[in-house]
């Protein structure tokens, strides 16, 4: 028995402690049991619920293909070493997870579930949430009255689907994994912008007007700008409405971009126009015109 033989190898071996992690090639595949060779330890197994936690990643493995386990028990009730795959495996994709985020990569997330707050999907057998606010302007909710009810059947309209994301947060200690789609739209937006450069003159549509400015879409593109109100003319503005109307299109200069935001001038397009001097201000400037 195998019991016998793994007592008389202890009295010669230094067993490593439980939960140690070693490399074994795989034996034998039955239908809720993996057995693992550990020479010169013996022979381990992956079974219950060890061996479902892991059973997507089992069901891809060949026989003599080399895994890394972890040992739960030197000697079950059948002589065995008791091991697992689950928290290992669990392990190689949040390492995967967290370099994806590193590396600001876009992947693909079939989303599987919805809720009010926002949308669920599995990325390499971890589960993970994008949050409504992290959805790009496209596929934001919209929803008049804010009605939770319209808001979820909205979003239930993304299940089966696959949306392009980004890693926003990360944390395998908590098991914490939020996508975000927003990060993505913002990546190409400023690739969109880095196209511009500062003198560029542009159309922009008027899309909406605000107290300090207007908002506008730059060419027709889906890259916001913003004309300050200081940006509109040459004299002060004091209702931005009577100069702008929403939707319209003007000519506008680009005077600054930074980080894919772009800010843009009308007035740098006008002409400045000079006022006439007073009579006043041309006797202080020519005295000799003054009455003697």
């Amino acid at each position: 028995m195998q019991t016998d033989e793994l007592k008389k190898k202890i009295q010669v071996i230094n067993l490593p402690e439980v939960n140690t992690s070693m490399e074994g090639a795989i034996l034998e595949k039955k239908e809720k049991s993996l057995f693992i060779d550990l020479s010169p330890y013996g022979t381990g197994v992956i079974r219950g619920s060890n061996y479902l936690e892991a059973k997507d990643y089992i069901k891809d493995l060949q026989m003599q293909d080399k895994v890394t386990v972890k040992i739960l028990d030197w000697n079950n009730e059948e002589g065995l070493i008791e091991l697992s795959l689950k928290n290992l495996s669990q392990e190689k994709s949040w390492n995967t997870i967290k370099e994806l985020k590193e590396k600001n990569i876009t992947v693909p997330l079939l989303i599987t579930e919805a809720n009010v707050g926002g949308l669920l999907g599995k990325m390499d057998s971890i589960k993970g949430f994008l949050p409504v606010s992290q959805l790009s302007s496209e596929h934001y909710p919209k929803v008049d009255g804010g009605s939770k009810t319209k808001i979820l059947e909205k979003l239930k309209e993304f299940v089966g689907k696959e949306l392009s994301v980004k890693i926003f947060d990360v944390n395998s200690l908590t098991n914490k994994l939020i996508f975000s789609e927003k990060l993505v739209e913002l990546d190409q937006l400023k690739k969109i912008a880095d196209k511009y450069k500062v003198g560029d003159i542009v159309k922009v549509k008027i899309t909406k007007i605000v107290s300090f400015g207007a908002f506008v879409k730059v060419d027709d593109t889906p890259v916001d700008g913003l004309i300050h109100i200081s940006e509109i003319s040459h004299k002060p503005v004091a209702d931005l409405n009577k100069e702008l109307k929403e939707d319209e299109i003007k000519e506008a200069k680009i005077i600054a971009i930074e980080d894919g935001k772009i800010s843009l001038s009308l007035k740098a397009l006008k002409p400045e126009i000079q006022e006439k001097p007073s009579e006043k201000e041309k006797e202080n400037k020519n005295p000799s015109l003054s009455p003697v």
